[in-house]
């Protein structure tokens, strides 16, 4: 979720990002994330310092990284912005 007033990724009046599932409550988001991010922990961490940098690195070479990511839960899962 974003904190800010009017953001065209955000549903309107909302601070609520809009997604595919169509969750509209701030709560109702966070806790689809948690249980998505928790289904995703048992997977292998991959290797580097894991910062911003070494996203940005892995995102120049594979420019699809953060749309694949992305896509499932937000239909504008458009490369690092």
């Amino acid at each position: 979720m974003y904190d800010a007033v009017a953001d065209d990724y955000c549903y309107p009046g909302t601070i609520v990002l809009k997604n595919k599932l169509d969750i509209r409550d701030s709560a109702e988001l966070a806790a689809f994330e948690a249980e998505v991010s928790d289904a995703r922990a048992d997977e292998e961490i991959p290797a580097g310092d894991l910062d911003f940098e070494h996203f940005n690195r892995l995102a120049s070479c594979q420019p699809d990284f953060h749309p694949r990511a992305f896509s499932r839960r937000y239909g504008d899962a458009s490369p690092l912005r």
